[in-house]
């Protein structure tokens, strides 16, 4: 005696009712996200002079330069001291792997 309850029965109907089955995005947003014009619900920016652009620009590349040669000089320091390593691991393995006759 099995109970025809349609399509679906009652329990897939209440899964398919669960938070994580429904669908994540609204279907009826499709607008193309390519525009053409510019949009104006942004921030307003107040306008700066060209000269305090160039300033600013300037600054931060001086901040840029002095941070690279700064990387520069740690990668150099650390090459020496891992040199000075090596070349004192090797001479210490050649004194115990010496053979003496």
């Amino acid at each position: 005696m099995s109970v025809d309850r349609g399509v679906k029965s009652l329990h897939e109907h209440n899964k398919s009712l669960l938070y994580s089955n429904r669908p994540k995005f609204k279907e009826d947003i499709r607008e193309n996200i390519y525009i053409d014009k510019v949009r104006n619900d942004g921030l307003n920016y107040e306008k700066i002079k060209e000269s305090e652009l160039k300033k600013v620009l300037a600054q931060i590349k001086m901040k840029a330069k002095r941070e690279f040669i700064k990387e520069l000089k740690i990668l150099g320091i650390s090459i020496i001291i891992t040199l000075i390593f090596l070349f004192y691991l090797k001479s210490y393995l050649d004194q115990c792997f010496t053979i003496s006759s």
